[in-house]
């Protein structure tokens, strides 16, 4: 059992600013109360999915969070917050490397709610690109509507992880994955350090700008190229 674990969930959760119980703690971030409370008493060897979440959650680093005492840390706010970086549920080949994750159409709602839950993501499609740089991280996702003209509804979206929101410079095409708005490709115009939020915009006039705030974005993924059995202009 780890030394640091269970003490370092204990101590993050009771730093948070809103004093968050165990129980509403469990319920906003999605682990049964029973296997969070095993968690801080160290009863119990944490899945590597829950991990994930608490390490996304609290803006720490997983490594950090097991071999840690966080509470002997310079002290930080505690808060989840869309500067914080992120840990990503992936999958690697053989030989340790990146796969590229393709989302089906049918699998869309589901990603939603289990972008972060390692299991549903080892369910998806994989495969390699070669020309694609091995250091960064790709997934697929299919377009739906025609916001997003010359690209037609069905193409594919090769798209590459973004980590640090805050940079992403106006105009950027990316997926954007929220709760309320699923899977987007759209236009960001960066409004996080001033606002707490991105403008997304689509390249069809027919569709109006709308904002988002950065505590509802789940994911964002930079537009790196596209698969389409349609010639753009058709």
């Amino acid at each position: 059992m780890n030394t640091f674990f269970s003490s370092n969930l204990q101590y993050l959760r009771r730093a948070l600013p809103n004093k968050m119980s165990q129980e509403k703690f469990s319920e906003e971030i999605n682990i049964k109360k029973p296997t969070l409370a095993s968690y801080e008493s160290g009863r119990a060897e944490p899945k590597y999915a829950d991990l994930i979440k608490l390490a996304n959650y609290y803006g720490v680093n997983i490594g950090d969070l097991l071999t840690k005492d966080l509470s002997k840390e310079p002290s930080q706010p505690i808060e989840n917050t869309a500067n914080n970086f992120r840990v990503l549920a992936t999958t690697v080949n053989t030989q340790n490397e990146n796969n590229i994750e393709f989302v089906p159409l049918k699998a869309i709602a589901g990603y939603v709610a289990g972008f972060g839950d390692l299991e549903f993501i080892e369910k998806l499609p994989v495969f390699q690109v070669p020309f694609l740089p091995k250091d960064k991280k790709y997934r697929v996702f299919p377009i739906q509507g025609d916001s997003m003209l010359p690209l037609k509804e069905g193409s594919l979206v090769f798209a590459e992880y973004v980590e640090d929101w805050w940079n992403i410079k106006n105009g950027t095409v990316c997926i954007v994955v929220t709760k309320d708005e699923g899977i987007v490709l759209k236009r960001i115009y960066n409004y996080l350090q001033e606002k707490n939020l991105v403008v997304l915009k689509s390249n069809n006039e027919r569709y109006a700008p709308y904002a988002v705030l950065g505590d509802d974005i789940k994911e964002m993924w930079k537009f790196a190229g596209y698969f389409s059995g349609q010639f753009p202009n058709e």
